[in-house]
């Protein structure tokens, strides 16, 4: 096997493993959060829209971050931990809560990153 082909595969085994862990860190969060607020309304805590922020793009309650700017970071392969150390204005259930946003509304999202991709030199 090539080595192009060999780190491929481990690529895509490392974005299948995150997707895993994301789902189940989702599902630990729902239960936390149930556990502690149980007449609490389903939802995310730290995300919201404000139409005069980044057009009402999902935000970090609190801040201007947008919720790609940590999904983008996960997406590089940073962990939660780290993205705190790199968006130091933010709380670990902060990045968790937009993580748990994205997968919930991924489309959304990923319109977003899209929207906000750098074109390339050419």
């Amino acid at each position: 096997m090539s080595k192009s082909v060999a780190d491929v595969q481990m690529v895509v085994s490392r974005l299948s493993l995150m997707e895993r862990q994301l789902h189940q860190l989702r599902d630990w969060m729902s239960t936390q959060f149930t556990a502690v607020m149980p007449s609490a309304p389903a939802g995310h805590p730290y995300v919201t829209h404000v139409e005069t922020i980044l057009g009402g793009e999902p935000i970090i309650k609190g801040t201007r971050t947008p919720v790609r700017a940590v999904v983008e970071h996960w997406k590089f392969g940073d962990a939660p931990e780290e993205i705190v150390r790199k968006l130091p204005h933010l709380r670990l259930a902060q990045i968790f809560d937009a993580l748990s946003y994205y997968d919930d509304h991924r489309p959304e999202i990923e319109r977003y990153i899209a929207l906000n991709r750098m074109p390339a030199d050419g």
